[in-house]
């Protein structure tokens, strides 16, 4: 079995091979931009189309979100920038087709340039965290409009190896909304849309990390670098119940010398729902589960998110 060191020395090796990186997102307060399943089908499809037309872009993961989206890669940025013009553009005449009229210029992405190995772990985990946080009935892997559920999943890699189905012709005109489209081949598809592995460089993703577990840490306990990113990018970070669990028994034993947050006195309970509520951005369900309050004592204390 290698080292640590030996194991981060290949993960730092793999983060030179590739670059320059960029962590990419457009505005998560903007209208509705995926009503619903035909269209989040549409911009996967219309993104492998994208990555494909763009050669020199590599996508390590994105994510798809109803109003927004995150993506993580490697390029020269005026690729990046050329291929999400074509995304974009491709996207939003589609989205005209089904009756949706938006304005393309609010949906602008913002770029950060990625500046370390484990400045890019962080932006990945960002990524691919996203779905299952703002959902309940996800989880990293169930998530189905992003490269999240195929990082270190064999059976997601199983079902692609026995995938025969690819876009069409009509397809890829239909999506792409343009002809320099029809010669890509090898784009392969699971239940009806682009699968990620067929462009995204997921292998390469995962091994800037040490191995499976490594990755599956970062994505469940690194919740202060998330946090920071979200700050640093603009966004509320949303968390589950077992990050927000972990969160307040080190306030607990932080602030009060007491790691069961069942044994503290109201007061102090009422101390750590306003830093769930206004630093972590709990909502009043999760501030009853986690703190066991009366739910009219929550409500007094946020009245406009019970």
């Amino acid at each position: 079995m290698k080292s640590f060191n030996e194991l981060e020395r290949q993960c730092l090796c793999s983060f030179e091979q590739a670059g320059p990186y960029w962590h990419l997102w457009t505005p998560e307060d903007h209208p509705i931009v995926f009503p619903d399943e035909l269209a989040f089908m549409a911009g996967m499809n219309i993104l492998a189309l994208c990555a494909k037309m763009f050669p020199d872009v590599t996508i390590i993961t994105f994510q798809l979100m109803t109003n927004h989206l995150h993506l993580t890669v490697a390029g020269p940025r005026e690729a990046i920038e050329g291929m999400m013009a074509r995304f974009i553009k491709s996207l939003f005449k589609y989205l005209r087709t089904r009756g949706l009229l938006l304005d393309r210029a609010r949906f602008r992405p913002s770029v950060r340039q990625i500046t370390s190995l484990q400045d890019l772990r962080n932006v990945i985990i960002y990524n691919n965290r996203n779905g299952y946080v703002v959902s309940p009935d996800e989880t990293p892997m169930s998530y189905r409009w992003g490269a999240n559920s195929c990082f270190f999943n064999p059976s997601v890699k199983e079902r692609f190896r026995e995938s025969r189905s690819t876009l069409s012709v009509r397809e890829k005109r239909l999506y792409a909304r343009t002809h320099d489209a029809d010669g890509i081949t090898d784009i392969i598809t699971i239940d009806g849309y682009a699968s990620p592995l067929s462009f995204c460089a997921i292998a390469f993703g995962e091994r800037l990390f040490r191995c499976a577990s490594h990755y599956f840490r970062e994505l469940s306990r690194n919740i202060e670098s998330q946090k920071a990113i979200a700050e640093e990018i603009g966004e509320k970070i949303f968390y589950a119940d077992d990050e927000l669990f972990s969160v307040l028994t080190g306030l607990s034993k932080k602030k009060y010398g007491q790691m069961s947050v069942a044994l503290l006195p109201a007061q102090a309970k009422q101390e750590l729902a306003n830093i769930l509520h206004y630093d972590y951005n709990a909502g009043n369900k999760q501030i009853i589960r986690m703190l066991k309050l009366d739910p009219r004592i929550v409500a007094s204390l946020f009245p406009e998110r019970y």
